[in-house]
């Protein structure tokens, strides 16, 4: 069987097509595979079956085929396929996803099963690879057994049956990098963050916080991307082979229009020369480079602002924290007000860069200040990150799927579901809350009861 699901059919318009069927017909005697869209899986399951038994059988191809293929082989003609119509645009991957397809499997694939026939890749011994197969870092085993899947996936119902790798996906440990809630920041954070921050990049912090973008996509704008208080999000940079190179198209495939808050239209306006020229650049000019955005701009900004409230307990003599993180509670705010009184301060609860020095701290000079409520947050924040924090913000202002997934550039609202699922869970207890008020509201009028509802 080879049906694919192309969208989720909740997405999809009265005309649109969710599923498409790979199915065998008979050429000049042979047998070769054609593409029809359906509308609902009943249908293209359907369709499947019919056009297989019209082959005379049930299968998709002669087992014989993958006896005289090899993984290797297979990976060639994967990254070929990827080349002509892969990528979500179905006109080509990307260069930069290519690459990083290829390192994945040179790393993790080929060593194991580059030489093995497909015949090889039974549910045994991808059992036994996955258990107990060497993998330079757990990260990387997470992408080699699924970009494993998707290979063998690609020659199923081309050079052999069914895929044995995918069932082993769900075994696979969650990756803390995935953990949107625990990589997602509050404003406070950010702006701390934007405050420990080489001057050059501190504004682009911020501004990925507000409008969700990708970095691709930040390296990208131009100073005729800001239309009055939207920014048109149509670009992306990618890099190749050590190369930096833009492509006239976003991950997703589609061009979207971000409103900008009265901050980020300040930062957009600061930044904006020319039409053509590019809104960030490095700090000499020319190209925004990724590995010296996290290098040089974000991992010194975390060294000093994620472990903030811990550096500043640890001069008081106190520890406070909950869960992972430590927080500026209320035992921290009395050691504050304590030491201020002790020493002369002003007493104000608050670790500005004043009372920082004062105790002792070398980051006085970096201009943030801690309040109650404040928390340390993850040191392997990535820039990623800074688009998960957009969207929990987003949804935090009353935001729906709808809505959020438009402000991601999200394919689909099941995607934008998929990631943040867990902030419309946090929305329905706030849901509660506004009903249960209503419900009171509406029990006692000035005339009475408005509906005899149960006590």
């Amino acid at each position: 069987m080879s049906v694919k699901k192309l969208k989720d059919p909740r997405e999809c318009g009265p005309k649109e097509l969710a599923y498409e069927v790979l199915y065998p017909v008979r050429v000049g005697g042979g047998r070769k595979y054609r593409r029809k869209k359906f509308r609902t899986r009943r249908e293209a399951d359907a369709f499947d079956r019919e056009a297989h038994q019209a082959m005379g059988d049930v299968n998709a191809v002669d087992p014989s085929r993958a006896e005289k293929m090899t993984v290797g082989e297979l990976h060639g003609e994967y990254m070929d396929h990827l080349k002509r119509s892969g990528g979500r645009s179905g006109r080509g991957a990307a260069g930069s996803s290519l690459e990083a397809y290829d390192n994945i499997y040179r790393s993790t694939i080929e060593p194991r099963w580059g030489s093995s026939p497909l015949t090889a890749v039974t549910s045994a011994a991808v059992r036994d690879w996955v258990q107990t197969g060497e993998f330079p870092s757990e990260d990387r085993k997470r992408a080699g057994v699924r970009q494993f899947s998707r290979l063998i996936g690609f020659a199923d119902g081309r050079h052999m049956n069914g895929n044995p790798v995918k069932p082993f996906l769900k075994t696979l440990p969650k990756s803390e990098a995935s953990d949107v809630k625990r990589h997602a920041l509050t404003l406070r954070q950010v702006f701390r963050l934007a405050a420990c921050a080489p001057a050059h990049y501190s504004d682009m912090f911020i501004f990925l916080s507000l409008t969700g973008l990708r970095y691709g996509e930040l390296a990208a704008l131009r100073g005729r991307d800001v239309d009055g208080n939207s920014l048109l999000v149509r670009r992306t940079q990618r890099t190749v082979g050590g190369r930096v190179e833009y492509a006239d198209v976003t991950k997703s495939g589609e061009r979207r229009s971000v409103p900008l808050t009265r901050v980020a239209l300040d930062i957009a306006e600061a930044r904006r020369r020319g039409r053509d020229d590019h809104l960030f650049t490095a700090p000499k000019g020319g190209d925004l480079s990724y590995q010296n955005f996290v290098s040089r701009g974000l991992k010194p900004a975390l060294s000093v602002a994620a472990n903030a409230v811990e550096r500043l307990q640890a001069a008081l003599g106190i520890s406070e924290y909950v869960g992972d993180f430590h927080v500026f509670g209320p035992e921290t705010a009395r050691a504050v007000e304590d030491f201020q009184q002790a020493n002369g301060l002003p007493v104000t609860g608050v670790a500005d860069p004043a009372l920082r020095e004062a105790v002792g701290l070398s980051d006085h000079h970096h201009e943030y200040t801690l309040v109650p409520g404040d928390s340390d947050f993850d040191g392997a924040f990535t820039p990623h990150g800074f688009r998960h924090s957009a969207v929990s913000l987003v949804v935090a202002a009353g935001a729906s799927v709808k809505l959020a997934q438009r402000f991601a550039g999200h394919a689909s609202a099941a995607m934008t579901l998929d990631v943040y699922s867990h902030l419309f869970d946090e929305d329905l207890e706030a849901v509660a809350d506004t009903l249960g008020r209503l419900v009171g509201e509406a029990r006692v009028a000035s005339d009475g009861p408005v509906l005899a509802l149960p006590q």
